[in-house]
């Protein structure tokens, strides 16, 4: 995580996207976006996406699209088919 500048500390305040200093504007409207995505897509409205366009060109914005989507989708299917239960993971982790 570290050679693309991430670090624990900003998936931990993701949850505070509006408030944490350690955001930059670009981040905070991606996580604006995937918030309003996921759970309020009827709030992407031109208003939005002109703030958007700050940050991002519209080939960055369609692959944040993909890319929450994916995501979303994935998780949807886990839950449908209860992949947590039928197909349990075993991390290395777990057994310490």
């Amino acid at each position: 995580m570290a050679q693309f500048q991430l670090s624990e500390e900003l998936y931990a305040n993701v949850a505070e996207w509006r408030s944490y200093s350690g955001y930059s504007d670009a981040e905070r409207i991606g996580i604006e976006y995937a918030e309003k995505f996921a759970l309020s897509h009827t709030d992407l409205n031109d208003a939005f996406f002109e703030r958007m366009r700050l940050h991002f060109d519209d080939q960055e914005i369609m692959e944040i699209a993909v890319a929450v989507g994916t995501w979303l989708t994935l998780g949807r299917i886990t839950m449908v088919m209860d992949v947590s239960v039928s197909c349990p993971i075993e991390l290395a982790l777990d057994e310490k």
